[in-house]
């Protein structure tokens, strides 16, 4: 992937969490800045989704910790093979907010 692609990418799941948040009805609030995507929730707490272009990854923080993906066979997948929308699903649930985020998930 090129940097234009990667751009692309993250721009588009930026635009697929924010559609599929309210589409689903979740009490969140999202901003980009940037290289950053911050979902707010209700309490002020938020998950943050950035690019790190220098690695083409994206990174998740969240209450569990730090995640790192990487493009890997049409999937953002972390060192350890967890999938970046598992990851984020378990994220906004522990913010109390259940959503899924099929469209991505193969």
């Amino acid at each position: 992937m090129n940097l234009s692609e990667y751009h692309q990418n993250i721009e588009k799941i930026w635009a697929y969490i924010e559609e599929q948040l309210e589409a689903q009805e979740c009490d969140v609030d999202c901003d980009i800045h940037g290289s950053v995507f911050s979902i707010v929730f209700s309490d002020r707490s938020q998950v943050v989704i950035n690019k790190q272009e220098p690695l083409l990854e994206l990174w998740l923080a969240s209450r569990a910790g730090g995640f790192h993906f990487a493009y890997r066979n049409g999937q953002w997948i972390s060192n350890n093979g967890e999938l970046f929308w598992d990851c984020l699903e378990q994220a906004c649930a522990e913010h109390g907010e259940t959503v899924a985020f099929d469209m991505y998930k193969k």
